[in-house]
């Protein structure tokens, strides 16, 4: 979309990892990607909106799968919504590609970003209280549990629980080798060592 930033721009460049692309979507990319938001099981799941981090500073990328390639999500970085002075993290995947990792490779990716972007401390990640499939991505991507919360929900009006989990960058730089299983690291981990 014109309101993005070119994937041209070297700041701006698409990350790829070793299945996906994160890139800037284009606005068909968009669309796919709200079709893949708007299924109620997706929805329901929700604690935090990525799709509109641009707006406020930080960065959308399109989740592509580099195989079919196709749009499967969406993952971004952004300010708190309640701690603006705070980067947090979000990533979602569309329901038909959960269970295949996609949502941990994404995630890993966007905080190797977010770190080499905005030199923050320490990036946070919201989880509804009730969605264990995501607490299991967060956790494999080192987060840390520190406290419960009420959020805005991104898909309806009202609040919902959520679990905060922090990853401190003196913690993310000793985790710099997640993917040693696959022994490749994404472009921006590459590309931002500490």
């Amino acid at each position: 979309m014109s309101d993005q930033h070119d994937d041209g721009d070297p700041d701006h460049r698409p990350i790829i990892t070793r299945r996906l692309i994160l890139k800037t979507p284009t606005e068909d990319e968009r669309d796919r990607a709200i079709g893949l938001a708007a299924d109620p099981v997706v929805a329901r799941n929700l604690a935090a909106a990525p799709g509109d981090y641009w707006r406020s500073g930080g960065r959308t990328l399109a989740v592509v799968s580099r195989s079919v390639r196709s749009t499967i999500g969406i993952s971004g970085y952004g300010p708190m919504s309640d701690r603006p002075d705070a980067i947090e993290v979000a990533t979602w995947i569309g329901e038909a590609f959960w269970g295949r990792g996609y949502a941990t490779e994404a995630t890993q990716a966007v905080v190797d970003l977010a770190f080499a972007d905005t030199g923050a401390t320490a990036v946070w990640c919201s989880n509804r209280v009730s969605n264990s499939r995501a607490r299991r991505v967060i956790e494999k991507c080192g987060f840390q549990f520190r406290e419960t919360g009420m959020v805005r929900s991104p898909v309806s009006l009202g609040a919902i629980p959520v679990e905060r989990y922090v990853l401190e960058r003196r913690n993310w730089a000793s985790l710099k080798s997640w993917a040693s299983g696959t022994g490749e690291e994404s472009d921006v981990a590459r590309d931002s060592r500490c």
